[in-house]
């Protein structure tokens, strides 16, 4: 049986984590980060296959802690989802601007969002950075 790929979700909210626990972790080894600090710290002490980063959390939001792993990458680009319940054109750009691969808007289709996930992962470990 194959690894499952691990992923970072970084969300300041408990209840949007356990939901994302709920709808992924039969697909994936999941773990959590609740601020954006957390995220950069365990990004320095874990390998993570991708990470679905909240845009909206207090002290440090999305687009900062994307802009800090991605100063901190060593030959490797870890894909960064965006994930947010607004739906603004600036703000989309400013995370794909940030280094963010994709941009997803709640509510979260589940099965596309696994698809993305996959695609993603697959792309990654097969690209030479």
């Amino acid at each position: 049986m194959l690894a499952k790929r691990k992923i970072l979700i970084v969300d300041d909210k408990a209840g949007n984590r356990l939901l994302m626990k709920y709808n992924l972790e039969g697909y994936f080894d999941i773990d959590f980060a609740n601020n954006g600090y957390a995220a950069i710290h365990k990004f320095k002490e874990n390998h993570y296959d991708l990470i679905l980063m909240d845009v909206m959390m207090p002290d440090m939001n999305g687009v900062e802690t994307t802009k800090k792993i991605r100063s901190m990458e060593n030959g490797y680009h870890i894909p960064i989802f965006a994930i947010t319940s607004h739906i603004f054109k600036d703000q989309k750009r400013e995370c794909l601007d940030a280094g963010m691969n994709e941009y997803i808007s709640k509510p979260i289709h589940i099965q596309a969002l696994i698809e993305r996930i996959n695609h993603y992962i697959t792309l990654a470990s097969h690209t030479a950075y």
